[in-house]
């Protein structure tokens, strides 16, 4: 197993005492953030958008969902970031609305090109269920979220939560599908995405081993 030493400074929070920002044991998880509040907002529109446009048969109103799901993904995680506000319970909220929003705009937009309903068809497996158990992994070990799983695996994280291949996973299949409209070519991306995460979550459950650990990086604490 790969740890990646993160220099991170030390941030205090009375509740749990001195850890690295990051960790599943900085600050206390709650619901109720500005973050989370973002996630849920840029949800409701995206499904509303999504809805509308499945509706009306409208194209612009699917990108315009999409380009909500996106946008609010980078504003929720930003927040988290910059007010200190990072929880598992977010973490998990965003993983799900993320899979939520996904569906209905991909769906919404095979409704009026079944000629891509198989790539759409492996790209929803590979985001909804493979991706969604990769991501989720991160509960194993005492981190925050899948965005630091550079600190358990480097390899993992460059392929999965590394920004470019973020978005490389969420847009790419989307772009090639109204760009280029080509269903063979949309196939042969959403098989090749299915096959890397496949490797990734192997790696996970069976080279990283079945026993997770404490946050990577913090010295385990003694009583007083």
């Amino acid at each position: 197993m790969t740890i990646i030493d993160d220099r991170v400074a030390d941030r205090r929070t009375p509740e749990r005492g001195s850890c690295l920002a990051g960790c599943a044991n900085h600050g206390v998880d709650r619901l109720l953030t500005l973050a989370s509040v973002v996630t849920v907002i840029r949800t409701l529109v995206c499904v509303g958008l999504g809805m509308a446009g499945i509706a009306l048969s409208s194209g612009w109103l699917l990108a315009f969902a999409l380009a909500t799901y996106w946008i609010g993904d980078v504003a929720d995680g930003w927040l988290a970031r910059r007010r200190d506000e990072e929880t598992l319970t977010g973490a998990v909220l965003d993983i799900c609305a993320d899979r939520l929003c996904v569906a209905v705009v991909y769906l919404g937009f095979l409704s009026s090109h079944l000629e891509f309903a198989v790539a759409l068809g492996v790209y929803l497996v590979e985001f909804m269920l493979v991706d969604s158990v990769l991501s989720l992994a991160f509960l194993r070990w005492q981190i925050a979220g899948p965005n630091y799983f550079g600190r358990v695996d480097q390899l993992v994280w460059l392929l999965n939560w590394w920004p470019p291949a973020k978005l490389v996973n969420s847009a790419l299949p989307a772009l090639l599908c109204v760009w280029l409209g080509s269903p063979g070519v949309a196939l042969a991306v959403a098989v090749g995405l299915l096959a890397v995460k496949s490797a990734c979550l192997a790696r996970v459950v069976g080279v990283l081993g079945t026993r997770g650990e404490r946050c990577p990086g913090v010295q385990s604490r003694q009583p007083r």
